[in-house]
């Protein structure tokens, strides 16, 4: 029996060049690791315009790591969407 890994192959971005400014985009985004556990992100929005660097800080805890796991997609979301340069990462293809 296979154990499903991800989500159904989703349509590859037409844009060759995608991304190309680089302009993140966070709404309402919710994440946990597990069905049965706490939210380890909670409606988590904000917005980097292109060609800004930005750190990230806070406690042990406070979603740092998360937050990156959610963007690179090696764990998905459960609630709002990532965008990146005005494409919902969750509707293309990791492949």
């Amino acid at each position: 029996m296979l154990i499903p890994q991800e989500l159904e192959a989703q349509p590859k971005v037409q844009d060759e060049h995608w991304p190309s400014k680089g302009a993140v985009k966070f709404t309402d985004v919710s994440l946990r690791y597990r069905p049965t556990t706490e939210l380890c992100l909670k409606n988590l929005t904000f917005e980097v315009s292109p060609g800004l660097k930005v750190g990230v800080v806070g406690r042990t805890g406070a979603g740092k790591s998360t937050m990156s796991l959610a963007l690179s997609r090696i764990v998905e979301i459960c609630g709002g969407s990532i965008e990146i340069d005005g494409v919902n990462i969750s509707q293309i293809d990791i492949n």
